[in-house]
């Protein structure tokens, strides 16, 4: 109370300007028609814009959550439209598959969600970090996805962190195959263009088009079968060999990534353990 009063004391004369301009407002806008209207034509925008701006700021932390869901739900559908294929596969066999083997085909892939809190573009090699490690169940060597196409490849885990190898990566490659056809070759960054990668392997008698669209193959054993790469977007033949020289327009857009969904093959190492006694 006496730091109040002190306050008052020291400052009594600014405090009693302040309050003889309010009151003169006040008997201003009572009194005077015009003036009364402009002050709630004013009051009213004031309040009008600060209500907006309140409103702005809680859509945009509340877009955080929107995010997250969106993202839970894509990785859901992701799930559904891959059961969906291997039902459908299921019911195209003559006779029914034993239960065991069903039940198995539908926990074939999981899909987790995660979060990209760090990524890079212009170095020769680019990786992504994940807000989600082991303890999520993200292990190396699993493949990473977007909602539009390839990512990368899990290298290394901490407890909640994870880090991608990129498609935008000199070491990157990976087995890509023509969506209307069975012919395939091998995908490799050329270490410039963010947007663009290369398409090797690819001989001339394989008939395609500019905009034919590419997508994975399972010889690699990480990704699923079918998901998207990218379209062609120029080719060229050469002297030197026999095959095309083909440019591929990627899919995903690495400068616009924020949530990825990292593939876990459930039966990886069977069939890993399988291959093995080939060797």
């Amino acid at each position: 109370m006496r730091t109040l009063f002190a306050f008052i004391v020291k400052y009594h004369v600014v405090l009693l300007f302040v309050v003889l301009q309010v009151l003169c407002v006040v008997l201003i806008v009572r009194h005077n028609e015009p003036q009364r209207n402009n002050f709630v034509s004013s009051s009213n925008a004031v309040f009008a814009r600060v209500f907006s701006v309140n409103q702005a700021v809680s859509q945009y932390f509340g877009l955080v959550q929107i995010n997250n869901d969106l993202a839970e739900q894509n990785a859901e559908l992701l799930k559904n439209q891959l059961y969906s294929k291997i039902d459908r596969s299921i019911e195209s066999h003559n006779e029914p598959l034993p239960a065991e083997i069903s039940n198995n085909l539908d926990q074939e892939y999981e899909y987790i969600v995660a979060k990209v809190i760090n990524n890079s573009t212009n170095k020769p090699n680019n990786y992504l970090t994940l807000n989600k490690g082991w303890r999520q169940g993200i292990a190396p060597d699993m493949a990473v996805i977007s909602a539009n196409g390839i990512v990368g490849i899990v290298t290394n885990v901490s407890q909640n962190f994870s880090t991608v190898m990129s498609v935008l990566h000199a070491r990157y490659r990976v087995s890509a195959k023509f969506k209307n056809s069975n012919y395939f070759g091998s995908l490799y960054w050329q270490g410039k263009n963010y947007q663009t990668a290369s398409l090797t392997e690819i001989p001339f008698h394989v008939k395609f088009e500019v905009g034919d669209t590419l997508v994975t193959n399972e010889f690699s054993n990480i990704y699923p079968g079918n998901i998207m790469i990218g379209t062609i977007k120029s080719f060229n033949t050469t002297d030197n060999d026999n095959f095309y020289g083909i440019t591929v327009q990627l899919a995903t857009d690495f400068k616009n990534l924020e949530y990825v969904y990292v593939v876990n093959n459930l039966f990886k190492k069977e069939r890993e353990n399988l291959e093995k006694l080939n060797n």
